[in-house]
């Protein structure tokens, strides 16, 4: 029994002193452009254009990465149902190319872009404006259940009048903000048992502990069309507190009911995906979607429905 277990430790060291490393020749592939624009009837138009990192690069990190990988000498055309109506203009503060004369996205047209750029092929995109959205109605329960840890959540629900058709939302919830001039972020951490969401994380029950990203509550109408939804989401309570203030009325939480376009929908699910499967080693890898032709990116406008929690 011996001899067996030593010929055995020798095999393994034979096979280890044995073992060769085989280098792997990645081809270089040139950068593309890459289009980042979620056009709103509201603001004028602005797309970020920046370039594609290759696979065995180094990325940059922290302030470095709008730098490294802005593109600022790019070209973007704006066209109205196939009519070319504003050329943006590099903002460097902001990394972003902005409309020079204001132009903002009107109700029922169509909307394309073409960027060229030094050294990259020209890339395009189309899009489409959705019908505005609405909120019917907005209530809430204070306290109504606790999850698992025993954290007291709210429940919100929201009224949604669906019009006829095929349509996608993106519902978010908001904190109260100390400063109106801040950046936006939405409550991250939202809880729901709603069929029509469609989850991009594994657990939204609210007598989990778990939940759903807040940043990506998709639904489409498909069980709903053309009728009223309700939608009922649990957020833990102190997230929805009001900031009061001595002398003027206090900030409080809100919600926004976005319709977004069918690109919208695929892009937002599938880097959702991507990203909960970066860290997994036994997930299949992930295409983030895209609707720009010769790059990547997206090229995609928005309606959105603003409403007070209270």
């Amino acid at each position: 029994m011996k001899k067996i277990i030593l010929l055995e430790l020798i095999t393994i060291l034979i096979l280890a002193a044995c073992e060769k490393v085989v280098p792997v020749n990645v081809p270089k592939k040139e950068p593309k452009l890459v289009i980042s624009a979620w056009l709103n009837k509201d603001k004028a138009i602005e797309v970020k254009v920046r370039k594609s990192l290759h696979i065995l690069e180094t990325p940059s990190i922290g302030p470095q990465i709008q730098e490294a990988y802005t593109v600022k000498d790019a070209k973007p055309v704006v066209f109205e149902n196939n009519i070319s109506i504003d050329t943006l203009v590099y903002n460097q503060q902001e990394f972003t190319y902005k409309s020079p004369r204001n132009v903002k996205i009107r109700d029922g047209y169509n909307y394309s872009i073409k960027v060229t750029a030094p050294g990259f092929k020209e890339v395009t995109g189309q899009t489409i404006v959705p019908v505005q959205s609405t909120i019917a109605g907005l209530s809430r329960v204070r306290h109504a259940r606790r999850n698992s840890d025993g954290e007291e959540l709210d429940d919100v629900t929201i009224k949604l009048d669906d019009p006829a058709g095929t349509n996608y939302y993106l519902v978010r919830l908001f904190p109260a903000s100390y400063n109106s001039m801040n950046p936006e972020f939405p409550i991250d951490c939202v809880s729901s048992t709603d069929k029509d969401l469609e989850a991009v994380s594994e657990d939204g029950d609210p007598l989990g502990n778990s939940c759903l990203d807040g940043n990506s509550l998709l639904m489409k109408d498909v069980n709903f069309n053309g009728r009223q939804k309700q939608l009922k989401l649990s957020v833990a309570s102190y997230m929805l507190n009001d900031i009061k203030y001595p002398n003027k009325p206090p900030s409080r939480p809100y919600v926004k009911v976005y319709q977004v376009t069918e690109d919208y929908f695929k892009y937002v699910k599938s880097l959702s995906a991507y990203q909960n499967s970066n860290d997994n080693p036994f997930a299949e890898p992930i295409n983030v979607y895209t609707n720009i032709a010769n790059g990547y990116g997206i090229f995609s406008a928005h309606t959105v429905a603003v409403d007070t929690i209270r």
